[in-house]
C-alpha cells in the first residue's frame, strides 16, 4: 500500500472509530495519518489528517485544539480542496460552540459554496446539516432549519450515508422544541433503523425518547432512557449530549418534585457546560438550574433570577433567540409570582421576543406558567402591553393540542398521550356525560337546545342555561386543566350557543375504529376493540341507547362471522366459545345456537348440542311466545 493509500485508510480508520465512541483510538488514527503525510510531504494529506484530528477534539469539547487544527488545515489545503471544505465545517462547529452564530453560518456557507463547486456531497451534506442545527435552530427559524435539514437528509439518502441518523435527530429535536410530537415520535421511529450503527447515534436517539416521554408523564420510560443515554454519553465524552442528558435529568427530578436531585443534575450540567467551554449550552444549562432554584426557593428566588439574568446575557450575546425568548419568559413569570416592581416591564420584553420569533411554542411548554402571566396582563393600564398579551393568547391557539385517545367500550376514559385525564374532573356537573353526547354526534357538534333536552329534561329553561355553562367549563379544564376562565379551549368551542369538540389530528376514539374496522370486514381487529357495551356508565341513558345497540349488534355480527369462519377452519371449539358469547347477549340468537350445536357434535357431545338447543327453545316459549326455526328443530329431532 503506497503512502496516499495509509493516510486515507488511516483518516477511514479514525471516522469508524469515533462513530463506535472510541474517542481517543479516533484521534490516535488521526495523528497517525498526519506523521504518514508529513514524512511524504504530502500537503492534501497533511490537510486532511488536521482535519480529522480536529473533527474528534471537537467531538470532545477541546474546542482550542480543533479551531487551531482546523486553521492549520487552511494553510496546507488548496482551493479548491476536500480538505479546505472539511475545515471550514470544523471552524463553523467551534465558531457555534464558543463564538458567536453570526461567524457560523459565514463558515457553514462557505463551505456549502465550496462543496458545490467541487460535487463534494459527503461534506456539503454536513454543511446543511450544521447550518441548520447550529444557526437556523439556535435562531429559533425553525421553518428554515427543518427545510435545511430535509436537503441535506436527501443528500444523505442518495449517498446512502449511515449520517442519515444525524439530521433524523437533529429533525426530532426541532418536532420536540415545537411542540410537533406525532413527527418526533415517527422521525424517532425512522432513525431507530438506522441509529443502531453507532453508538453515539443510539445515545441521542435515547435522550430525545426519555424527553418525548418525559413530557407525555411517563416517568418509567423517560428514566430508563436517560438511563441508557447517560451510559453512552459517559462512554464516548460527548460533551453536548453529556448536557443534555444531564438538564433533561433535572427536569425529571423537579416534574417529580424530588428538588435536591433537580439542582444537583442542573448544576453538574452547567458545570460540564462551563469546563468543556460549551457556550451553546451554558445558557440553556443555565436556565434549567434556574427552574430547579425555583422549585427550591420556598420564597426566596434570587438564585433564579440571577441564573436567568446570566442566561440572558450569554443567550443575547451568541445570538441564541430561542432560547434568550425563553429565560425572558421565565424571568417574567418569576417577577410576577413575586409582584416584583420590573414584572410588567419584563413581560412586555418577553412577549415581544415570543411574537417577534414566533415561539408561540415557550407558552405552550409551560401554560402553567402562561396562562396566569398573560390573564394578568389582558387588562393592563398600557395599551401595548394588553394588545401584546392578547396576541400571546392567539399564538397560543396555534399550538395544536396532543392528540386525545378516547374509550368508550366497556369503560371511559380520556388519555392525552401517556397521561390519564382525571376521571373525577369529568364527573363534576356531568362533563363526562357531555362529552360522551359530543362524540356521538355528527361532526361532534351539538347546539344547546339538544344537550338540554339529553341532559336536563326535567329541568325549568332558566336553570338549564346555568348547568351547560358549567358542564362546558368543566370539560373545557378536565381536558386543559391549566386554561383560566373565560380563555379559549383547544379542544371545546363554545359558539352562539352550540358546543363543538374538536379532536386533534392523530386523536382516536375506539367505537369509530371498531366500526371501521366491521366496514372493512376486519373482524378480528373489531373484536379486539370491543371490550363492552358503549358508555357503561351512562346505561339507562336515553340518548346512549340507540348508539349502544347499533354497536351491540356489529359485535354480535363480528362473533357470527369469525364463528363461522373458525368452524369452516376446522377449528370447532374457538367456534363454539364465539357462539356461547354471542348467547351471552342475545339468548335468541339462533344462528348461533344452530351453529354451536354443530361444534358440540365435532366433539361427539350429543348431551352439550341437546342442552343448548333446549335453553333457547325455553327462552323463546317464555319471552317470546315461539318456536325455534325448522332447521334447529330437525337437528334436534336427530339428535334424540
Amino acid at each position: 500500500m503506497d503512502a496516499l493509500s495509509i493516510v486515507s485508510e488511516l483518516v477511514e480508520q479514525s471516522i469508524a472509530l469515533e462513530r463506535a465512541g472510541e474517542m481517543g483510538a479516533a484521534l490516535e488514527r488521526a495523528h497517525m495519518a498526519m506523521k504518514h503525510a508529513r514524512a511524504q510531504d504530502d500537503t492534501e494529506g497533511i490537510a486532511a489528517a488536521l482535519v480529522r484530528a480536529g473533527e474528534v477534539y471537537y467531538r470532545l469539547g477541546n474546542y482550542a485544539d480543533a479551531r487551531a487544527s482546523a486553521d492549520d488545515a487552511l494553510r496546507h489545503a488548496s482551493d479548491l480542496s476536500r480538505a479546505r471544505a472539511d475545515a471550514l465545517i470544523v471552524l463553523g462547529n467551534c465558531a457555534f460552540e464558543t463564538g458567536s452564530l453570526d461567524d457560523a453560518e459565514s463558515f457553514f456557507l462557505g463551505a456549502t459554496d465550496l462543496c458545490r463547486q467541487i460535487g463534494y456531497e459527503h461534506s456539503r451534506f454536513r454543511a446543511l446539516h450544521n447550518l441548520a442545527a447550529c444557526v437556523y435552530a439556535m435562531r429559533g427559524q425553525f421553518d428554515l432549519a427543518l427545510a435545511t435539514y430535509k436537503q441535506a437528509y436527501q443528500i444523505a439518502c442518495e449517498l446512502n450515508s449511515p449520517l442519515q441518523a444525524v439530521t433524523l435527530i437533529a429533525m426530532t429535536y426541532v418536532y420536540w422544541q415545537t411542540r410537533q410530537l406525532q413527527s418526533a415520535h415517527t422521525t424517532l421511529d425512522q432513525l431507530a433503523q438506522v441509529a443502531s450503527a453507532a453508538t453515539m447515534y443510539q445515545g441521542y436517539s435515547d435522550w430525545l425518547r426519555a424527553q418525548l416521554a418525559l413530557d407525555e408523564g411517563d416517568w418509567t420510560t423517560a428514566a430508563r432512557c436517560f438511563a441508557r443515554a447517560r451510559s453512552i454519553a459517559e462512554q464516548i465524552g460527548d460533551p453536548a449530549l453529556n448536557i443534555f442528558i444531564r438538564m433533561g435529568q433535572s427536569q425529571y427530578h423537579r416534574v417529580l418534585g424530588n428538588v435536591p436531585a433537580a439542582l444537583e443534575w442542573a448544576n453538574d450540567a452547567v458545570a460540564w457546560a462551563s469546563r468543556t467551554g460549551n457556550r451553546r449550552m451554558l445558557g440553556r444549562a443555565l436556565i434549567e438550574r434556574a427552574r430547579a432554584a425555583w422549585c427550591a426557593a420556598r420564597g426566596n428566588a434570587n438564585d433564579a433570577e440571577n441564573d436567568l439574568r446570566l442566561a440572558i446575557q450569554e443567550l443575547g450575546t451568541r445570538g441564541q433567540l430561542y432560547d434568550l425568548a425563553r429565560a425572558h419568559f421565565l424571568l417574567a413569570a418569576l417577577l410576577h409570582t413575586q409582584n416584583h416592581a420590573e414584572a410588567e416591564s419584563a413581560w412586555l420584553e418577553a412577549a415581544k421576543q415570543i411574537v417577534a420569533g414566533g415561539y408561540a411554542y415557550i407558552l405552550d411548554q409551560d401554560r402553567a406558567l402562561a396562562y396566569p402571566l398573560i390573564a394578568a396582563h389582558l387588562n393592563s393600564a398600557n395599551p401595548t402591553i394588553a394588545q401584546i398579551s392578547v396576541q400571546c393568547i392567539e399564538y397560543l391557539q396555534r399550538v395544536p393540542p396532543p392528540p386525545l385517545r378516547i374509550v368508550t367500550l366497556g369503560a371511559f376514559q380520556v388519555w392525552q398521550g401517556t397521561r390519564r385525564v382525571d376521571p373525577r374532573a369529568l364527573h363534576k356537573r356531568r362533563a363526562r356525560e357531555l362529552l360522551a353526547l359530543l362524540l356521538i354526534a355528527p361532526a361532534h357538534t351539538l347546539a344547546f337546545d339538544q344537550i338540554a333536552d339529553a341532559l336536563w329534561r326535567d329541568k325549568p329553561p332558566a336553570a338549564t342555561q346555568a348547568l351547560f355553562h358549567q358542564a362546558t367549563s368543566t370539560l373545557r379544564r378536565a381536558l386543559e386543566p391549566e386554561l383560566p376562565d373565560k380563555f379559549p379551549s383547544r379542544y371545546v368551542q363554545v359558539e352562539e350557543g352550540r358546543v363543538t369538540l374538536r379532536l386533534p389530528a392523530g386523536s382516536t376514539v375506539d367505537f369509530q375504529t371498531f366500526e371501521a374496522h366491521c366496514r372493512a370486514e376486519e373482524w378480528d381487529a373489531a373484536l379486539a376493540l370491543y371490550n363492552g357495551d358503549l358508555f357503561p356508565d351512562d346505561r339507562y341513558a336515553e340518548w346512549a341507547i340507540a348508539p349502544r345497540e347499533h354497536f351491540k349488534r356489529l359485535y354480535l355480527r363480528a362473533l357470527l362471522i369469525t364463528a363461522h369462519r373458525q368452524m369452516q377452519a376446522g377449528r370447532a371449539r374457538e367456534a363454539l366459545e364465539a357462539c356461547h358469547r354471542i348467547l351471552e347477549i342475545d339468548p335468541w340468537q339462533e344462528d348461533a345456537v344452530l351453529l354451536g350445536m354443530r361444534a358440540y357434535l365435532v366433539f361427539n357431545d350429543r348431551a352439550g348440542a341437546v342442552r343448548l338447543y333446549r335453553q333457547l327453545e325455553r327462552t323463546l316459549r317464555e319471552e317470546l311466545n315461539t318456536v325455534p326455526q325448522a332447521e334447529l328443530r330437525a337437528l334436534y329431532q336427530s339428535l334424540l
